[in-house]
């Protein structure tokens, strides 16, 4: 918050804010954001802020900005082109379209770094972000940036303030219209496979896609314990523990699977595999020629489905911050800050692009042991069991390295005030024998 409250007052030649000031601020902006039910100088906040460890950036964003009623910029950093750039902008949405009054849009610059092998974000106003990042941008609308290195920039920088001022900074749509009359047929001219079987008659060899692979994760929660307002309190929040695939290729079914004793990177673990898996998924999912090579005449770019059954609220927003590095890349994302219908990851060197998809997208409203049933091939009903409550971040290397099965009172859940059989609980000792420890 001691960023976004240096953005929003910076030093002028009429004033200039010491940093006792700013900090004042910030812990004002803090109660507001947080509906804190105490004064941002009471002994309450003094205490709370001794614990406080900051706001996730990625998670708190849209609420500074409807809080605060801001426009933010975040930049960051790519070290591997060494270079600064916009990665996430958040608006401000008025519920009342009829009000206009100006909305301020200040710049944070957000710095990653490693303390003690945990990941740590710092954050930072940004004074003059052309001097951060090279580039001009508009002034009108302050969103447009022009290269002054490239060859064109005095003409298109000119060319778009004009129009930019004309409009008073606001973007304006326009239709333009096809000077030639054009079927709306989207299954068609957004497919090039289909759009080349049909100009040749061949459209009867349109195939679906019949190989994919699917994801699931299980999650360990981590015990926080925080209020938040009058009436909010936060007991604890997830943690991915691990992440389990199946592969379904031409070779049959194949399943890989990578949890945290893997390491703490092992969702970049699974993501690497992941791209491996999927280039063999592509390349039998292509249309084959009688010698059984792949048919050149029929274009297939079609990303590879990776799919989650309910993962658009959940699954996908504890691996979504994984999806940016520098081997690949979010190209494509469809929905809201909170459900992510579909998310296309590209793979730079690979240039393999997966689809991460929620298959009820698709479906009524249903439990997992009906989709199995309806869609699975060769359904089992046999759910597993799994002693979610039996450790947490803090001890689950621990509790997971011991040889000894897990006692009947650690399949209790209290959530859903359920407890084990113990004819399920002599079938999990059988199964416990095939391994070390748990």
């Amino acid at each position: 918050m001691e960023a976004v409250a240096k953005a929003l007052h910076p030093d002028t030649k009429e004033k200039r804010y010491k940093s006792e000031s700013i900090i004042s601020i910030s812990r004002e902006y803090l109660v507001q954001v947080l509906e804190l039910p105490f004064d941002s100088k009471s002994r309450k906040m003094t205490e709370l802020l001794k614990t406080f460890e900051g706001l996730d950036i990625t998670k708190y964003a849209n609420i500074v900005s409807q809080k605060l009623k801001i426009n933010q910029d975040i930049y960051y950093y790519d070290n591997e082109h060494k270079n600064y750039y916009r990665g996430l902008q958040v608006m401000y949405q008025q519920e009342n379209e009829n009000d206009k009054y100006e909305i301020k849009t200040i710049d944070i610059l957000v710095v990653e770094s490693i303390y003690e092998e945990n990941k740590i974000s710092h954050a930072f106003a940004i004074a003059n972000k052309q001097a951060l990042t090279g580039l001009k941008f508009c002034p009108h609308c302050n969103s447009k940036a022009f290269d002054p290195k490239d060859k064109n920039y005095s003409r298109d920088y000119e060319k778009h303030i004009i129009k930019c001022e004309n409009n008073e900074g606001k973007i304006v749509k326009k239709v333009k219209l096809e000077y030639i009359q054009k079927p709306f047929v989207p299954h068609i001219m957004q497919n090039k496979t289909y759009q080349q079987l049909l100009a040749n008659g061949r459209q009867h060899e349109f195939k679906p896609t019949q190989y994919f692979i699917t994801y699931d994760l299980e999650t360990v929660p981590k015990i926080v314990n925080k209020k938040f307002g009058k009436s909010s309190y936060q007991i604890y929040e997830l943690f991915p523990l691990s992440v389990a695939s199946t592969i379904r290729n031409k070779q049959g079914i194949k399943k890989i699977f990578f949890s945290q004793q893997d390491g703490d990177d092992f969702i970049v673990q699974w993501l690497n595999q992941l791209f491996k898996e999927a280039e063999q998924v592509n390349a039998d999912n292509q249309y084959i020629t009688e010698a059984c090579t792949i048919d050149d005449t029929i274009p297939y770019s079609m990303e590879v489905p990776i799919v989650g059954f309910n993962s658009s609220r959940f699954d996908i927003s504890l691996i979504i911050s994984q999806m940016q590095c520098k081997d690949w890349t979010i190209s494509n994302y469809i929905g809201s800050p909170t459900i992510a219908k579909q998310v296309i990851v590209h793979h730079k060197k690979l240039n393999l692009k997966v689809k991460f998809v929620d298959m009820l997208t698709y479906l009524q409203p249903m439990e997992l042991k009906q989709a199995s049933k309806d869609f699975g091939d060769g359904y089992d009903d046999m759910k597993g069991i799994f002693p979610y409550e039996a450790f947490n971040t803090d001890n689950v290397n621990e509790v997971l390295s011991k040889s000894e099965p897990f006692s009947m009172e650690d399949f209790k859940s209290s959530l859903k005030k359920t407890k084990i059989s113990e004819k399920d609980y002599q079938i999990y000792l059988e199964d416990a024998k095939r391994f070390k420890n748990r």
